[in-house]
């Protein structure tokens, strides 16, 4: 239970300063990356849990989009990964953060990767850095 709420704290944390920067103009996915760092961590109720949290903050409307779809579907999809996955969890959850970031750029907004590969990267270094944060701070055998 300590960890679940640990794991709410971190994404509320993760989804606020996604905000914040974006005030500014610096567009990062921290809370997929995060989401995605759950998949590894959680059974698939939790992470349900969590993905919904998400999606009411990021999008508190009732209208759905490609974008919502995506951030629900992404998680899910590396949680479903992770069962057939060989690598340790910790080097799957930042292969997984980028190959999430591809699929969401290439879905959203395909010129990006060629006209603002900058912002792109950036994004990529940030989410994977964060991932990898969330996941230390929430793994059992580091913790123990």
């Amino acid at each position: 239970m300590i960890r679940f709420m640990l794991a709410l704290l971190l994404l509320a944390l993760a989804l606020v300063l996604q905000f914040w920067l974006a005030s500014f103009g610096i567009f990062l996915n921290l809370a997929v990356a995060s989401l995605i760092a759950f998949a590894f961590l959680f059974d698939l109720w939790d992470l349900v849990v969590f993905i919904l949290a998400t999606i009411f903050v990021i999008n508190w409307q009732p209208v759905f989009s490609i974008e919502i779809g995506l951030v629900a579907a992404l998680p899910l999809a590396a949680y479903a990964l992770k069962r057939y996955s060989t690598s340790q969890a910790w080097a799957a959850v930042p292969a997984c953060v980028a190959i999430a970031l591809v699929v969401l750029y290439g879905s959203i907004a395909p010129g990006l990767f060629l006209s603002a590969w900058k912002i792109f990267l950036t994004d990529l270094a940030a989410c994977v850095i964060g991932s990898g944060v969330v996941f230390a701070a929430l793994d059992r055998r580091v913790n123990q």
